[in-house]
């Protein structure tokens, strides 16, 4: 198979029933999946249930799937939505460790590699993590969206059912926030994770 450039290339190379181009995106996106579940809920089966649910349902109605641009976007949205439908059809256990999980959001942001070779400091990450914490869950999803998963304000307003100034205000709020926690020398550090 030749490389594929593109979103848009490999989803319909998928979509003509490329097994390879199906493997590769299963490859590119089964762990951001398996994180970006944590945020939905701390459910792992449910979460690993609805994405193998997900990747079936790809694979078999691959060829009245809408087109897309952004493949992760689209994988995003559809598991959102199937561990919504997936909960709703049993009980599950209630999701009340959702701090927890933040622990690995530093470092799962994509500046988190070049942020420890220029910070030497510990204590400015520690405080960060500490800050990211306070914020409330929606803040906290979009804060890892945005700067993790680098969707646009219309994306994340779809996957958060919100309108898009609901989005904007929600990121000044959290970033308004993480600004008011840090001092002169941290608010160098919310410019260099590009927070300010």
């Amino acid at each position: 198979m030749k490389t594929l450039n593109s979103d848009m290339l490999l989803w319909n190379t998928f979509q003509k029933g490329d097994k390879e181009a199906f493997a590769r995106i299963y490859n590119l996106y089964v762990e951001d999946l398996l994180s970006y579940g944590y945020r939905v809920t701390s459910n792992r089966q449910l979460i690993k249930d609805s994405i193998q649910d997900l990747f079936l349902h790809l694979w078999l109605h691959r060829e009245n799937l809408s087109e897309t641009d952004s493949v992760k976007f689209y994988l995003f949205r559809s598991l959102r939505n199937r561990i919504i439908r997936n909960m709703e059809k049993g009980p599950v256990s209630s999701d009340n460790s959702y701090p927890d999980r933040l622990e690995n959001v530093v470092g799962d942001l994509p500046f988190e590699h070049d942020l420890m070779q220029r910070e030497t400091d510990d204590a400015q990450i520690l405080r960060l993590k500490h800050a990211i914490e306070k914020l409330s869950k929606r803040q906290q999803e979009v804060i890892l969206f945005r700067y993790h998963h680098d969707f646009s304000l219309e994306q994340i307003a779809q996957l958060m059912h919100l309108n898009n100034q609901s989005v904007r205000n929600l990121l000044h709020r959290a970033i308004s926030q993480l600004r008011g926690t840090f001092e002169v020398a941290g608010w160098i550090f919310l410019v260099v994770l590009g927070l300010a």
